[in-house]
């Protein structure tokens, strides 16, 4: 099975690379925190982030994970850290971006199925 993120040794400390989406199609958090807990505690990381998004939920997961992560964890975005990924990056004890790279942090979405009423609470609670 092909991973789209990688987890890479180095003499000093690991690399984790996150280039794809966040959750099911991309980089799910059962899968990432499995492969960060497989590193010795304190281990200094320097994860390089370059993703549109994706699920909130695998990205709360995957920021917890790397906040009690012991090491020191510096976050790289080297492209784009948008939505999900934007959580995930202000999970770092530091975070570097170069000029040319974007951060986007945006208000949360939501869906809605259901009947008018179900609609109108929704909307409610949009504006709040």
């Amino acid at each position: 099975m092909a991973n789209w993120y990688a987890i890479r040794a180095r003499g000093t400390g690991a690399e984790v690379a996150i280039y794809d989406e966040i959750g099911a199609y991309g980089v799910s958090a059962k899968g990432f925190l499995a492969e960060l807990g497989a590193l010795p505690e304190g281990t200094p990381v320097d994860l390089r982030l370059n993703s549109p998004g994706g699920s909130v939920f695998d990205a709360v997961a995957i920021h917890n994970a790397i906040k009690r992560h012991e090491g020191t964890v510096t976050v790289w975005i080297d492209g784009i850290a948008a939505s999900a990924a934007s959580y995930i990056a202000m999970a770092g004890d530091e975070i570097v971006m170069p000029e040319n790279a974007f951060l986007m942090i945006h208000d949360p979405a939501s869906l809605v199925m259901g009947t008018a009423e179900d609609m109108r609470a929704m909307a409610e609670r949009s504006t709040r």
